[in-house]
């Protein structure tokens, strides 16, 4: 099941954005603040696929 997110500002530049990851996200991978997220871009039959993995220090 999918989960929708709001992107905003990062930076008043607006130069990139920012999203909220989801508590069951959260949970599932016990994330804290200052983890770090590795994202992975891959096309797909015309669809890009976005594969977002914990990286734990």
């Amino acid at each position: 099941m999918g989960r929708i997110t709001r992107l905003t500002p990062a930076t008043s530049k607006k130069e990139s954005l920012r999203t909220t990851v989801p508590r069951s996200i959260v949970q599932q991978f016990d994330l804290t603040s200052g983890d770090s997220l590795e994202w992975k871009l891959e096309v797909r039959d015309g669809e890009l696929i976005i594969v977002v993995s914990p990286v734990k220090s």
